[in-house]
């Protein structure tokens, strides 16, 4: 019975990690004082960002959801608390994780951690204290600039 337990503990953590590459995301988020502009990446694979202010309860949220043709997206949102965070991930983001064969989301040791990757490209979503990161890209390629370019993950 125990190691049952122990591979229902081990088994998402091992899927999490098949899922991608490991990243660094431990760094500080944003202040909040910040302008989109000065967050977003000004391009991707040679598009300019097209940001748009995402359409939230502005008592809970504030956000953008970046997009760079259709090649990449990048979502930033801060959240007034956790129960607000959680109600947006569990009600936009992982229902948009089902066009991912391989996917996987969670709570981890209080944060969210959400990836996914298949034919249609790949998605990497992370908590930061009250934020929420979003990218989604294509291909590899496009996925790994965001990544080079976006000051709040790195490459591990």
């Amino acid at each position: 019975m125990k190691i049952s337990h122990l591979l229902l503990v081990l088994l998402p953590a091992l899927f999490l990690t098949s899922c991608g590459g490991g990243y660094k995301t431990d760094v500080p988020p944003p202040s909040g004082k910040e302008t989109y502009k000065e967050i977003l990446p000004a391009e991707i694979g040679g598009v300019a960002v097209d940001g748009k202010k995402l359409e939230l309860d502005a008592s809970r949220y504030q956000g953008v959801a970046a997009s760079y043709g259709a090649g990449a997206k990048l979502t930033v949102l801060q959240c007034k608390d956790q129960a607000a965070l959680d109600e947006y991930v569990k009600g936009t983001v992982v229902p948009g994780l089902e066009e991912f064969g391989s996917r996987s989301s969670g709570k981890f040791n209080g944060v969210w951690s959400l990836k996914g990757s298949g034919k249609t490209g790949r998605i990497y979503g992370w908590q930061n204290g009250n934020w929420l990161f979003v990218i989604q890209a294509s291909n590899d390629e496009l996925f790994d600039e965001v990544v080079d370019k976006f000051a709040y993950i790195s490459k591990e």
